[in-house]
């Protein structure tokens, strides 16, 4: 039986995910011989060399990992993974302790579920003020660390505030209403401002702060 190149790849994947469904890992010096002998008995002509070939190509794809018992479409079938994974699509640039506070799974099996979705290339990893933050693998890295500092919360309890009072607030006052230390406001307004989150006017003697209406 002839199968056209388009439906080679599919062919082959289904028989991979048959095999790895017995409980074994994706290695191809084992699981070429699993394929040549399948397609044999039922008469597929694929020779040797494109199976290869096309087993490769699905390593590159990231659709099969090897060393994995896991194919690509398996990947989002795990509740907690796919909640991970949701969640670091709705907060790119989020941290590793934030995703274990907000979604309450335990150190390990998260870290087991971002290694599984950082290897079929689901999400990215990227080191930013020394921590490990997380991102949708299609996410522009020119736009990460603005990502970062936006998700932190402190970030996020000043961009709220100055987003419900528009009429603008010193830094001594937005220090006082969010309970938050003066220097810890000060470091944050800096680099809010310099990713133009943040701008700041003179007022009198007064430097009040304002949402960005770009930002907005």
């Amino acid at each position: 039986m002839q199968i056209e190149e388009s439906e080679q790849e599919k062919l082959i994947l289904s028989v991979v995910e048959e095999y790895l469904n017995k409980n074994r890992y994706f290695d191809l010096s084992e699981i070429l011989p699993f394929i040549v002998s399948r397609f044999r008995m039922a008469s597929v002509d694929i020779n040797i060399r494109r199976i290869e070939e096309i087993l490769r190509t699905l390593v590159k794809k990231k659709l099969v990992v090897e060393g994995s018992k896991l194919i690509n479409n398996d990947i989002l079938k795990n509740e907690k993974r796919k909640k991970i994974y949701n969640y670091i699509l709705e907060n790119p640039g989020i941290y590793f302790n934030r995703i274990l506070k907000e979604l309450h799974i335990s150190n390990h099996v998260v870290v087991w579920h971002l290694n599984v979705l950082q290897k079929f290339n689901f999400i990215k990893k990227e080191k930013i003020e020394n921590h490990d933050v997380y991102f949708d693998s299609n996410f522009d890295v020119k736009n990460s660390k603005f990502a970062y500092i936006t998700s932190k919360d402190k970030s996020k309890k000043i961009i709220n505030y100055l987003r419900n009072n528009d009429y603008g607030i010193s830094k001594t006052q937005l220090s006082k209403n969010l309970k938050i230390h003066p220097n810890t406001v000060s470091k944050y307004l800096k680099v809010l401002e310099q990713f133009s989150v943040v701008v700041k006017k003179k007022v009198s003697k007064r430097v009040i702060y304002f949402l960005n209406d770009s930002f907005l």
